[in-house]
Order: C-alpha cells, then sequence, then structure tokens
C-alpha cells in the first residue's frame, strides 16, 4: 500500500497533474496504490494474479481492466525456458511506476509515456548467470485489448557483469494507427538502461529511450522521432536514511507518443520538457519507507504546458508512505 501529499503551488485541485504518473492530486492525501498479489510455482507450472485499486490505476490503466494488474499463466517449455500468457506490466522502461520499486516518490516523464501494461505472449530464459532474454507477442503498445487486428513484437535482453552491474535493452516494434485511420502508423520504440552500484553506498541508474512513427511528423506527414534520458543517483547514508537525485530530459516534438500539448506562446507540438529532483528516504523497517522530495519540471521551449496552460514550469513537493509486505507459502 502506498499514500502520499502532494503540493504544487499554484497548481489545480481539480483532477490529476500532468505528466506523472503518481502522487497525482495536488494539495491533498491520496492513495496512490493498494495492491494484492498472489503466485503461484511448482516445477513446470506457474501463475500469478494481482489486482489493484487507487490513483495510479485511474492515471494509467486501462479503462477495460482496471482493477487488473497482472493475470498470467506459464509453463515451463525446457529447462530454464519458460512461456507465460495473460495480461502482464509492462518490458519497457528504466523505471517501474510502482513506488515500491523505485528509489524516488515521482516517476519520470519518460516513465509516464512509456507504456505501463500489455496483453499477449512471452518466451524466457535464464541462459546462465550473465545472460537473460525474453521475447514478446502483444496486443499492442500499452494496450490489453487490441485496437487494429495487428499484433506487435517485443524483446528484452539483460546481460550482468556481476552482482552489481547491469545493462538492460528492451524494445516494442507495432502497427499503432486505429482502425479509421487512413495512413500507417508503425511505430518502433527502443530503451535502455544501465544499474550499477559502484561502492559500498553508492547506486547509479542512467536509461535512455528512443522511437519512431511513420506517417507522423506535424509539418510533412513523414517519420517523427522522439527521444528521452535520465540519470538517477542514489547514496545510502545507513541502514535507514538514503538521498536520491534525478535529472530527466523529454523530446516527443511531434507527440506521436506524448500527445499534442497546447500553448498560448508557440505552435502547439509534442511535449518537450526537463527536470531535476531531489529525495530523501527513511525505512523504519526492511518493509515500509517515508520519502520527501522535491522536484521542477520545465519546457524546453517556453511552452506554457503547466497549471492550465500558464507557467512554463511547475515543483512539486511530495510526502509519501508506503508499506510493502511479502510472504510466500509453500504447498
Amino acid at each position: 500500500m502506498d499514500t502520499y501529499y502532494a503540493n504544487v503551488p499554484n497548481g489545480s485541485h481539480d483532477g490529476f497533474r500532468s505528466f506523472t504518473t503518481t502522487s497525482n492530486r495536488n494539495n491533498q492525501i491520496g492513495l496512490n496504490i493498494a495492491q494484492l498479489g498472489a503466485q503461484y510455482e511448482s516445477k513446470d507450472v506457474r501463475a500469478s494474479l494481482t489486482l489493484h485499486y487507487g490513483d495510479i490505476a485511474k492515471a494509467t490503466w486501462s479503462d477495460d481492466f482496471n482493477e487488473v494488474q497482472t493475470a498470467t499463466v506459464g509453463l515451463r517449455l525446457f529447462k530454464t525456458l519458460w512461456l507465460d500468457v495473460g495480461f502482464f506490466t509492462t518490458h519497457i522502461g528504466t523505471e517501474s511506476f510502482l513506488p515500491k520499486n523505485n528509489w524516488t516518490a515521482s516517476t519520470a516523464v519518460a516513465t509516464f509515456n512509456e507504456p505501463f501494461y500489455q496483453a499477449g505472449a512471452k518466451l524466457s530464459n535464464q541462459f546462465n548467470e550473465n545472460w537473460y532474454a525474453e521475447l514478446w507477442v502483444l496486443n499492442g503498445y500499452n494496450q490489453f485489448v487490441d485496437e487494429n487486428d495487428e499484433l506487435s513484437v517485443g524483446a528484452l535482453l539483460t546481460y550482468a557483469f556481476n552482482d552489481r552491474t547491469s545493462i538492460t535493452y528492451t524494445n516494442i516494434f507495432g502497427q499503432e494507427a486505429t482502425l479509421d485511420d487512413p495512413v500507417s502508423r508503425y511505430r518502433t520504440y527502443h530503451n535502455a538502461y544501465l544499474n550499477t552500484q559502484f561502492s559500498e553506498r553508492w547506486w547509479l541508474t542512467a536509461g535512455f529511450d528512443i522511437g519512431s512513427q511513420t506517417n507522423s511528423e506535424l509539418e510533412t506527414g513523414k517519420t517523427a522521432w522522439m527521444y528521452n534520458a535520465l540519470l538517477t543517483a542514489k547514496f545510502q547514508q545507513n541502514n535507514k536514511w538514503s538521498y536520491t537525485s534525478r535529472i530527466e530530459l523529454f523530446k516527443d516534438q511531434n507527440g506521436f507518443i506524448s500527445g499534442i500539448v497546447p500553448s498560448q506562446l508557440t505552435m502547439d507540438e509534442g511535449l518537450s520538457i526537463y527536470g531535476i529532483m531531489l529525495s530523501t528516504e527513511y525505512k523504519p523497517t526492511n518493509y515500509s519507507f517515508l520519502r520527501f522530495e522535491a522536484r521542477r519540471l520545465a519546457s524546453t521551449n517556453d511552452a506554457q504546458i503547466f497549471e492550465q496552460n500558464t507557467s512554463t514550469s511547475r515543483y512539486e513537493f511530495i510526502i509519501n508512505l508506503g508499506i510493502v509486505w511479502d510472504r510466500s507459502w509453500l504447498f
């Protein structure tokens, strides 16, 4: 369970704040997520079911299956080779959309625009202690229900140099035009990230995404491109206190992923934004955390995209309290 209090000076009290997956409501206490999951695994069969409720689900999840985070069944095909089918959280992304899996209370703008969920089939294999891979066939980019009768494909490949450093590459390729769209819109999306612990107290995560979509450039109708990058560093003072900082950049000038953002100063275009964040975490126990965070987001082209299109930047202050209880039973 994860709760929060968020304050955005001069921000609106109506609805969810833009460009964020967590701590969405302004100047009030809210529930990020309450989730309950169960997993079963035997020698050759496994299954999972996770249900969730809260502002994360309302702001980001599928309207068709809003309460279902995951629902999968899997079969072992050979040694470490598994086939899983069902509803999954995404394999794309440097960060998780769940606060419990991150060092910070907020998520990057990149995470807000990456997929959150997907439906399909996954082949996965742990080749050895260094190499792990997944192959995916999916209904589409951030889709539980297919919207165009064409499947997408994707992959994940991780190489662990040792128990402290790993690098991961993920992708997804597919047709994103709806059935009533007169032109094809073939999307490619690539994500790569590095996780490393380079001392007893320092951790670093670096991520980069690049994507394209045909027939989507606003002025010419040609192939449009986007990219984003983030760098997150964490310092662990002791077993209870840690400090994290993140810098980020997101640019989707043609809006084929972020959508078109209205502006009073410039032409309407896609999202172009940068941000910096500072966070402190206190862990009273191994299964709970309390975070204090300050963040600034700003448009890179002076577009007034914040606070009902009246400001080129936004400050956020968040208090985040979470409890994670993970218990396994063997049958």
